[in-house]
């Protein structure tokens, strides 16, 4: 059988902490499970040379990139093609935009929709060379002789995700990602989905609902990882990880009933969480969430659909950290309409919830989106398709910002915020909000301050030794 070699495109800036990427685990994972010949690359942690070895030792190469970085997928496709090699697209973008791949001529196929039921039929059908069976597999189009010849729609989504396999992180350089992020980061999902309507968000491949794992399949999992790989801290990538409270609960329960010791973080709303959840998730390890917020703007969030306030997200904050949880939080500016008086309002809800971490991106209309099919007007396309998009530029043309302007605002957010955080005040703030919580929570409180006098030890951090 043809050997298959699945790799993941790194971004031009990497932002996010580094680690394993699920989405090529998951199918590696479902291919083993096929006995199918599969290998794996993430050329976040190998060199050029390593993709190309990797490129030439496999006969069928799949890959997987962001929206930001498909002109390298295309390139690396390229150079695939010079080698006599079969490539395939998949993910969130070709899901939607199937032609930017097929049209280049490097592509000779795109898998649109969620591939772990549907990639082992393809390799199978392409093992076999029968055009036709080629042809039927669910989300498939093909190039050839210049023009698609198959275009079938994705496939439904997957209902019963306990039936999928743990992500095969054994076949990546686990350790490689631990020496490039000492916090030993590994990630988890639990979910897929998300019934909210934000017109930024592409929803094509994992849909507007929300499907779960059970409780019992996602604690198993974090027993194997913290057992198998010794993590620093562990994160939750859900979109929305407490959107069904009782589920989180009772994740909660049974963490603290096997007694794991880890660190999380997770991906929530400021609508769905509470103070009594907040505590819960505190004593199961959890140290840190990420918000997405986007703006402290009423009139912005309506614009972009987030059904949140400005107070709801104050309130989310403050509760977090009476917790004792510390909270980053993503924001967007130049969203359609905004203007300066929209930024300053946004400001000062920051002032007011004060989260730990500030993340700030220009609005981006990506394909497949609410907000492309409402701004097309004012999409300036030739840019699009010669630059693409990242966090820091856009090919959106505002009606009140140029991009020099945009990205200025961007830096001046951040950088303002941070004066103001570390600013004296503030640390005596968080100090007496610290005081309240070891308060109320005296067990962590004890540790604290035997820390601060040196009587206890600091935490054991995994994968380093003590100074």
């Amino acid at each position: 059988m043809r050997k298959s070699l699945i790799a993941y495109v790194k971004p031009h800036v990497q932002e996010d902490p580094l680690s394993m990427i699920l989405g090529i685990g998951y199918l590696g994972a479902a291919l083993e499970k096929e006995n199918i010949p599969i290998s794996l690359i993430d050329e976040r942690v190998v060199n050029d040379q390593e993709m190309r070895a990797a490129i030439e030792a496999n006969d069928v190469i799949g890959f997987g990139a962001l929206t930001p970085n498909i002109r390298r997928a295309i390139a690396w496709a390229k150079y695939a093609k010079e080698k006599g090699k079969i490539t395939v697209m998949g993910g969130p973008h070709a899901s939607v935009d199937q032609g930017i791949f097929l049209e280049s001529g490097h592509f000779d196929y795109v898998l649109k929709g969620e591939a772990e039921e549907t990639m082992p039929v393809f390799l199978k059908a392409l093992d076999g060379g029968n055009e036709a069976e080629i042809g039927a597999v669910p989300g498939l189009a093909g190039w050839k002789d210049g023009q698609i010849w198959c275009d079938n729609p994705a496939p439904p989504l997957i209902k019963k995700l306990d039936d999928l396999p743990m992500p095969a992180r054994h076949l990546l350089p686990m350790e490689r990602y631990f020496e490039m992020n000492p916090e030993r980061l590994v990630y988890i999902f639990t979910t897929r989905g998300c019934p909210f309507k934000c017109i930024f968000c592409q929803k094509e491949l994992t849909g507007r609902g929300f499907r779960v794992r059970s409780t019992q399949a996602i604690v198993d999992e974090l027993e194997h990882i913290v057992k198998t790989y010794d993590p620093g801290v562990i994160l939750f990538v859900d979109e929305i990880l407490t959107l069904r409270r009782k589920r989180i609960h009772e994740m909660c329960d049974e963490i603290l009933r096997r007694g794991l010791k880890f660190e999380w973080i997770a991906n929530t709303r400021a609508d769905c969480v509470d103070y009594p959840l907040l505590k819960h998730m505190h004593r199961a390890g959890c140290r840190r969430i990420y918000y997405g917020w986007e703006s402290g703007s009423q009139r912005m969030l309506d614009v972009l659909k987030k059904d949140l306030t400005p107070e709801l997200i104050v309130e989310a904050a403050r509760m977090t950290r009476r917790a004792g949880i510390w909270a980053k939080v993503y924001l967007i500016v130049g969203s359609p309409g905004e203007t300066k008086q929209d930024v300053e309002e946004t400001e000062k809800v920051l002032r007011l919830a004060g989260p730990d971490l500030v993340r700030v991106s220009v609005f981006n209309p990506l394909i497949g989106t609410e907000s492309w099919n409402n701004y097309q007007a004012s999409i300036d396309v030739t840019d699009l398709r010669e630059n693409y998009v990242s966090s820091n530029r856009s090919a959106f043309v505002h009606e009140n910002f140029s991009q020099v302007e945009l990205e200025e605002l961007r830096k001046n957010m951040v950088r303002t915020y941070e004066r103001w955080y570390y600013g004296y005040s503030q640390r005596a703030k968080r100090f007496f909000e610290r005081s309240l919580y070891y308060m109320e929570n005296p067990q962590f409180g004890k540790k604290r301050l035997g820390r601060a006098l040196g009587l206890v030890p600091p935490p054991h951090v995994p994968g380093r030794q003590a100074v």
